[in-house]
């Protein structure tokens, strides 16, 4: 008593492919959303700058959680001075600011007078587990 697509085999097979997919379908309602803010800042030789940078949906949500990075960037292409050493840009501080919603950082160019301004690239992110709460 087989059908024509392979009797319990097929069967077996379609459940399975189906709970798989259902297990997938609720792997994907369960992501979380990461969502990111992003600001730059030159620092010339010798000089500190401070960089504020607000988290996306900041203190929106009770389960979320939020992190902050800054990033030293070569000068672009064609900027005058010399080549600056990375290893001499330092963060005086970093971390949140205005009670949890902006990631805040104080960088110090330490290279000598005449050299390149350094970038500093500051991201903030905001993960957000579903559903939110």
């Amino acid at each position: 008593m087989s059908s024509r697509f392979g009797g319990r085999r097929a069967t077996g097979a379609a459940l399975a492919a189906a709970v798989a997919l259902l297990g997938a379908a609720t792997a994907f309602a369960a992501r979380s959303v990461v969502k990111t803010n992003t600001g730059f800042v030159s620092v010339p030789a010798q000089q500190t700058r401070t960089l504020s940078v607000p988290y996306p949906d900041a203190l929106e949500y009770g389960n979320a959680r939020y992190s902050g990075r800054w990033i030293v960037l070569l000068p672009l292409p064609g900027t005058k001075g010399r080549k600056p050493r990375i290893a001499a840009v330092e963060a005086l501080s970093a971390g949140e600011a205005e009670g949890g919603s902006l990631f805040r950082v104080r960088v110090r160019n330490g290279n000598a007078a005449g050299t390149a301004p350094v970038r500093v690239e500051v991201i903030a992110t905001t993960v957000e587990p579903l559903p939110h709460s």
